[in-house]
Order: structure tokens, then C-alpha cells, then sequence
């Protein structure tokens, strides 16, 4: 009796195994939408989404206060107001630094408002780190720099971060992406 309850939970098990095995592979077959990779697809995800917030020295633990976390465990005490972020960024590109390949800089193009936006963040912060986080995850404190070209922010501006290539490289890759979500083109609400 032992042995037919044995040989019974058993083949029921591998009933049910393959089973699911057969709708799962069914359901990759058909193609299961796990996000478009169209930024104008109302199944876009942004994805490396880079925000840049100012640190709080002593948390009052206020609605304005958040403690985020790195990818290494550490937390850090952040004003929830972005100085900076994704929406005006048009474009990344990534610069390796010199001597070591495996940590990277972010170059980033600004459209007009992010240029203001970096003008009041280079000028107030010009000798206190800023947060910088990717996906809502603190990646690494730096100092805004003040491009040396007229007193006026060009179009791209250098984030010295020294982060991981992998991160680097997704920015870059969804930086377009990301601004065409956050900035769709007025054009195509209307639909006469």
C-alpha cells in the first residue's frame, strides 16, 4: 500500500511538471510581452532611469527625507526632490577612464530645461556631493561640475561617478528611449 501511494504522488508529480513545463514553453513561444523595448508602446518600462538627489546630513525623518540603498547594502539619507533626472536627458555616452577600463564616467546631453536644471545644481552644490541613483538605488556620490565654457552649460556634460561598466552602458543604451517616455511627442495625441 506503502508503495502505490509512493508511485502515486510520484506520477502525479511528473504529470504536473510537465505540464506546467509544456504551458510555460507554450507561452514563450507565443511571444509573452514582458515589456516593449518601443518607448512609444504603452508596455514600455523605463529601465537605468538616472536621478540625481542632494544628501541629507541629519534625517528629520520628514515626508521630504528617504533612505535608499546601494547595491552593496549601504543607506544613504536623500531630499525625495530630484535635482536631476532621466526626463531631460537626451542622450549618454560612456567614458571609460584611463588605466582601468572596468570604471566608467557618464557623458550626458541635456535639452534645454535639464541645462537649467544643471546651472542651479553645478552653482549650489559646487563643493558638496550630490546622490546619484539608477533605478532608485544609490549608486555613487559626486560633485556637479561646472563646464568651462563661458559660464554656460553645453549641451553635454561629464558625470564623474566612477561606476561599472554594465550600469554605464545600460544608460547609455536607454537614454533615448527613456526621454522619448518621459517627453512623448505632442503630435501623436490627437488622432483625427
Amino acid at each position: 500500500m506503502k508503495k502505490f501511494f509512493l508511485t502515486l504522488i510520484s506520477a502525479i508529480f511528473c504529470v504536473t511538471m510537465f505540464t506546467g513545463c509544456e504551458e510555460f514553453n507554450e507561452a514563450l513561444k507565443e511571444g509573452a510581452d514582458y515589456g516593449s523595448d518601443n518607448p512609444n508602446s504603452e508596455n514600455y518600462e523605463p529601465r537605468f532611469v538616472l536621478a540625481v538627489f542632494t544628501v541629507v546630513e541629519y534625517p528629520r525623518a520628514s515626508q521630504m527625507e528617504k533612505q535608499i540603498e546601494s547595491l552593496d547594502g549601504r543607506r544613504i539619507w536623500i531630499n525625495t526632490n530630484q535635482s536631476f533626472s532621466s526626463k531631460n536627458m537626451k542622450n549618454a555616452r560612456v567614458i571609460a577612464r584611463p588605466g582601468n577600463p572596468d570604471i566608467c564616467d557618464i557623458q550626458i546631453k541635456l535639452d534645454r530645461l535639464g541645462k537649467t536644471q544643471w546651472e542651479v545644481l553645478a552653482g549650489r552644490y559646487r563643493e558638496t556631493p550630490v546622490v546619484l541613483a539608477v533605478d532608485g538605488r544609490y549608486l555613487a556620490k559626486f560633485i556637479p561640475e561646472w563646464p568651462d565654457e563661458d559660464d554656460q552649460v553645453s549641451d553635454w556634460v561629464t558625470l564623474r561617478v566612477g561606476i561599472d561598466t554594465y550600469t554605464a552602458k545600460g544608460i547609455a543604451k536607454y537614454a533615448k528611449k527613456n526621454y522619448y517616455y518621459y517627453n512623448p511627442d505632442s503630435s501623436k495625441w490627437w488622432l483625427f
